[in-house]
Order: C-alpha cells, then structure tokens, then sequence
C-alpha cells in the first residue's frame, strides 16, 4: 500500500522553461496532504536555492520532507538518496509513489522497491497518478 508520494521539483513541480508553478500538480499536492505523507527529492545544489523558488515557508507546507540533492550529499539516480527519503518519511521504499519527469530516475527509484512514475505532461500524468492511488485522490 502506498503511504508516501515523493515529488521531483523541476519539470513535475516547477516547469524548467517557463520558470513558473504547474498548477495542475499543486492542486494535486493539496489533495494528497490529508492522506499521505508528501516528499520532495530534487538534484539541487541547496535547500537554500529551492527556497528561493518557493513562497517563504511554502515548502515545509507542502511537503514533509524536502531533500536537495546537494544538502546531502547523494543525487539521483544514486540509490542511497531514494532509500534516505523513505526513512526520513517514515515508510519503507515500497511504500512511496516516486514522480519524476526523468524515466532513468524513475527506473532507479523502482529498483530500490519504490513505485515509480515518469511525469510526461500534465493532464495524463495528473489522471494517471490519481489512477495508481486509488480513491483517496
């Protein structure tokens, strides 16, 4: 059973390009909070840089945990990154939905017994996660 949803930043919840929110994935976000533990996992250089994309205090709003790749020391698709979201979590790997726009992070997240999903556009990705998770979305 699924327990924990870890978000990508860039690409799942932020579009790259335009540098802006994708709403979509937000409300989605929003959703999930009463039922599931929310996580971030990002190759980043520093919480600090992902803070400065987020509204002050927004992100330990939306997530539970949030882990920069460059705060500690592990990035994707290192398996060690992964398994440390889980346990800060508080859930065994296969218990998180892992959601990223990069298939290869995605894959590396699976052999460590994550549920994967690769994030391609908004409207199915968003239909599809609902989808894997059942009824409470």
């Amino acid at each position: 059973m699924i327990k924990a949803v870890v978000f990508d930043c860039f690409g799942v919840v932020l579009d790259i390009m335009r540098g802006t929110r994708i709403e979509q994935t937000m409300t989605l976000i929003e959703k999930l909070k009463p039922d599931y533990k929310l996580g971030m996992l990002t190759n980043v250089g520093s919480r600090y840089s992902l803070d400065q994309r987020f509204k002050p205090g927004e992100l330990d709003e939306l997530f539970e945990v949030v882990v920069p790749s460059g705060d500690v020391g592990w990035e994707k698709p290192d398996p060690e990154i992964f398994t440390m979201t889980a346990e800060k979590l508080g859930v065994r790997p296969d218990e998180c939905l892992f959601i990223d726009d990069i298939p290869a992070f995605v894959a590396a997240a699976e052999k460590i017994g994550m549920h994967g999903f690769a994030y391609v556009n908004v409207p199915e990705s968003i239909t599809s996660i609902k989808k894997i998770l059942g009824e409470n979305t």
